[in-house]
């Protein structure tokens, strides 16, 4: 039951900041630094390939890194069964009027879940993240389209808070490597 709160959240998390960062202007904040051998977890968006360059580097730069990625634990699968909605979908008609209520109270029902607990849920697993995994950062990547654009985000675990973030348009002779290091220096100041 945990590991499915888990992975709502992570992919709230990451749906929302994906969508939220849609510029390829480049932003960036930082409230405090990040030291180095500090414990983080850190959750990226892109493919497994990707994920382990991006996740080297951090060890690499001698961060305690936590595997903390859904995808890490089980797959998105594993929690819901995409063909189970589409059975629902494609067996209703609008004659069926019962039908069509019932699939919108169904509808319903999980709209308010997810959304409704989201913010108790969040909350929740930001703290077991910190007590139960000792970490005290959670940094949030995307790297889908970093031949372009990539943003990060970290969150301090100990307040909840928002400590940084970039948005950082891809230079001519980057690499993901140097990407990935861009941002390590940008919220550790090293």
């Amino acid at each position: 039951m945990l590991n499915h709160k888990i992975v709502s959240i992570l992919i709230f998390i990451t749906l929302g900041s994906f969508i939220s960062c849609l510029t390829n202007k480049s932003v960036r904040h930082l409230k405090h630094k990040i030291p180095s051998n500090s414990s983080i977890a850190v959750i990226v968006d892109c493919p497994n390939n990707i994920k382990n360059v991006v996740l080297a580097r951090f060890m690499k730069k001698r961060f305690n890194v936590k595997a903390i990625n859904a995808s890490d634990f089980y797959s998105i699968a594993d929690v819901y069964d995409i063909k189970d909605l589409k059975k629902i979908s494609y067996k209703s008609s609008l004659k069926d009027t019962e039908a069509l209520l019932s699939m919108e109270k169904t509808y319903e029902n999980l709209y308010k879940l997810h959304v409704y607990n989201f913010e108790m849920n969040k909350a929740e697993i930001l703290s077991e993240m910190r007590k139960k995994w000792k970490v005290k950062y959670l940094l949030l990547f995307s790297f889908h389209d970093w031949e372009e654009v990539s943003w990060g985000r970290a969150i301090d675990l100990t307040t909840h808070e928002l400590i940084w973030v970039e948005n950082y348009p891809t230079k001519f002779r980057d690499n993901l490597e140097t990407v990935v290091d861009h941002f390590i220096r940008s919220f550790s100041g090293s």
